[in-house]
């Protein structure tokens, strides 16, 4: 736990006892993720008017932030476990914020899918470190707190839209927008980087691998399972961020003015969950709660495409119903698995995170333009019915994890 002050953090809550400095000091560093990138999503139609991109060209854009973030899990986990998760997350969350004004003034479609890129790859880099914080400081606490964490990434993304509205109601240009945000999230990790921990196992596990022992890449059968666990998650939350409106839209065959009340409903209750979780895993357990975690994920799903041939009233309830399970179920598998992972024996933290996250992130990144195909050749409804099967995924594993030894220990 011991750690150097770091820049102006002695004025970050001095009299509050260290661990509960360290676990405000992690809040901020995932509040300071979940700000940066609801803020560039906030101002996408801004950009794109402002540097002239058609449809095509801003999709393919667009997709350059995943690939940064996938490319970067390998280096992430190692540069993580090699020089400690202090440093990397400091590192990454002034580098973040450098990004965000640097996608404010780009000046063509190149450096703008460049500093998407960069911006992909400080996101993974702030996410792994992030976590392999959460799950040391868990071992001082010894009870779940790390849904916490994710739920204040949640939560910058409520404050990031709020921002935004207001500085698009002012006028503000794009430029001004990034760059006060930004100034906002360095002060906040100036203030609150030196509270996290010094030193973490993660590092030591590493040099460790260095010589012959534990800490290398190796995916045991636990971490296979807590990966296909993301993967279902990861894949139905996608489903939600990139087609529940078109679902309302041309399935339900809502007005326009109703197309975001399924994602609403999806956002209200991950968001409330992710604060709540730690609790209900303290009592239940983990895999009871990721067994539950995946019937919601499911059944919510299955429940949105049971209903979309009745009325559009009927439908539009049931299917913000079905959704709302859905946010309920996905706002703890990502945390907790990011959790048992990060205690595997045998293997650093860091690394743990980032094999499980490579393959979830599959799933985020492979599902998008699968359910395209699949309405293409079918229509939605069939689509969200196979995404309803590819979440049962988390209950697949949660079983398998439930028959292994290491994950019960």
């Amino acid at each position: 736990m011991r750690g150097r002050p770091l820049l102006l953090s002695t004025w970050f809550f001095p009299r509050l006892p260290r661990l509960i400095r360290t676990r405000l000091a992690i809040c901020a560093s995932f509040f300071i993720q979940g700000l940066m990138f609801a803020t560039w999503c906030a101002r996408i139609p801004d950009v794109r008017v402002r540097l002239g991109l058609n449809e095509a060209q801003l999709g393919s854009l667009l997709l350059m932030l995943p690939i940064g973030q996938f490319l970067a899990i390998v280096p992430s986990g190692w540069l993580v476990a090699r020089l400690g998760s202090r440093r990397m997350l400091v590192t990454a969350g002034f580098l973040y914020p450098s990004v965000l004004c640097f996608l404010g003034v780009a000046p063509n479609a190149w450096l703008l899918g460049a500093g998407l890129f960069l911006a992909g790859f400080a996101a993974n880099l702030s996410n792994t470190a992030a976590n392999t914080q959460g799950v040391q400081l868990e071992h001082y606490y010894r009870r779940s707190i790390i849904a916490l964490f994710h739920g204040m990434w949640s939560l910058a993304g409520l404050v990031a839209v709020a921002l935004s509205v207001g500085f698009a109601y002012v006028g503000a240009p794009v430029w001004l927008h990034f760059g006060c945000v930004a100034a906002g999230a360095c002060a906040l990790l100036s203030f609150s980087g030196g509270a996290l921990m010094g030193f973490d196992r993660a590092a030591g596990a590493a040099r460790a691998g260095a010589k012959g022992g534990a800490g290398g890449w190796k995916l045991t059968p636990v971490l296979l399972w807590l990966g296909v666990a993301s993967l279902g998650c990861m894949a139905c939350e996608g489903t939600i961020y990139d087609w529940s409106g078109i679902y309302l839209r041309d399935v339900v065959r809502v007005e326009p003015a109703q197309q975001s009340l399924g994602y609403l409903a999806y956002l209200c209750t991950m968001v409330t969950m992710r604060f709540v979780v730690d609790g209900v895993v303290n009592r239940l357990g983990v895999l009871r709660v990721l067994l539950v975690c995946g019937v919601c994920i499911s059944g919510g799903l299955a429940l949105a495409v049971g209903v979309a041939g009745f009325t559009p009233a009927v439908a539009l309830g049931g299917v913000a119903l079905g959704f709302a399970l859905v946010g309920c179920g996905t706002s703890a598998v990502v945390p907790l698995c990011c959790g048992l992972a990060g205690k595997v024996r045998g293997v650093s933290p860091s690394i743990a995170i980032a094999e499980i996250s490579t393959i979830g992130f599959f799933g985020f990144l492979a599902t998008p333009p699968l359910i395209g195909f699949v309405a293409h050749a079918f229509n939605l409804r069939v689509a969200f019915a196979m995404m309803s099967g590819i979440g049962l995924l988390v209950l697949v594993a949660t079983v398998a994890l439930r028959r292994s030894r290491e994950a019960n220990r």
